[in-house]
């Protein structure tokens, strides 16, 4: 690969942003070099910005922010280069080659803690990076956040092909909408026979921002028979409910006791099956 320069937006301490300069890489064997499209932001990302630094606080394996850190892990773009053997597979098993489309999987687990051998949740790998997260730019090759002309992919990335018929703006909401697997566990839920989130059940959910909006549609593809949108922001609300929402709450012109006895009534005072919390508290 020829050699050049790469420009990234890096934040090297809360709330300072720089825009820097870094070698553009060769990838080595097993990574991948990808030609950035486009990059979410993240409710996370704002909160490093403000100077939240410690990310899974009370687990296990706690992230202390490594800055200098180039942000962005809700990314895709397009194979700019595949190190070693040039050979290098999707999620489904397929080889991809350069110039394919694919989102990059925002974490990479090691595969070989206690966790990962027994098939415990991602974020419980106790040697898990995360691009834009915990990945400092101080390192090379420094390119480990989507805030940048490309993205460097370590060895053991997940790539997911994007299909020719999805825009690019689409396919940049995968990882939000990749969160929204809560639902889908819910349906797993067995324990007694009525537990799991059903056809036709009721489910509320509290904060309509980018994941709520993606919540409220993953819950309503999954057969959701009522959808209650809870929120501060009218125009929020409003967006729900072209979104799918069949009722809306103001929580800044309602009370707690008024938005619990309208779920009350809509659900013959059973209350909603599910409730899903977006709202960050």
């Amino acid at each position: 690969m020829a050699v050049g320069r790469v420009r990234a937006a890096t934040l090297v301490a809360p709330g300072r942003y720089e825009i820097r300069e870094y070698p553009l890489p060769d990838p080595e064997p097993g990574a991948v070099l990808v030609k950035m499209a486009l990059s979410g932001i993240c409710g996370t990302d704002k909160h490093t910005y403000q100077g939240y630094t410690t990310q899974y606080a009370g687990s296990a394996t706690p992230k202390t922010i490594p800055f200098p850190i180039i942000q962005g892990h809700e990314n895709v773009g397009t194979i700019a280069a595949i190190g070693g053997s040039g050979t290098y597979t999707d999620a489904e098993g397929v080889p991809l080659r350069a110039g394919d489309r694919v989102v990059v999987g925002a974490n990479v687990v090691c595969g070989q803690c206690y966790y990962c051998r027994h098939d415990f949740p991602y974020y419980f790998c106790e040697r898990m990076v995360d691009y834009g997260n915990n990945m400092s730019a101080a390192d090379p090759p420094h390119l480990f956040g989507g805030w940048s002309q490309y993205l460097y992919v370590v060895p053991g990335s997940f790539l997911v092909r994007v299909p020719d018929a999805l825009p690019t703006e689409v396919a940049v909401l995968t990882e939000v909408m990749a969160v929204t697997v809560g639902l889908d566990r819910a349906k797993q839920f067995s324990a007694v026979p009525n537990e799991p989130f059903l056809f036709d059940d009721t489910v509320v959910v509290l904060g309509v921002g980018p994941l709520g909006m993606c919540f409220l549609m993953k819950a309503r593809i999954l057969g959701a028979g009522t959808i209650i949108a809870i929120d501060l922001s009218p125009y929020r609300l409003a967006l729900a409910a072209r979104l799918g929402a069949d009722h809306t709450l103001d929580a800044g012109t309602t009370t707690l006791a008024d938005r619990l006895a309208f779920i009350r009534e809509m659900t013959r005072g059973r209350g909603a099956d599910v409730v899903v919390e977006c709202a960050g508290v």
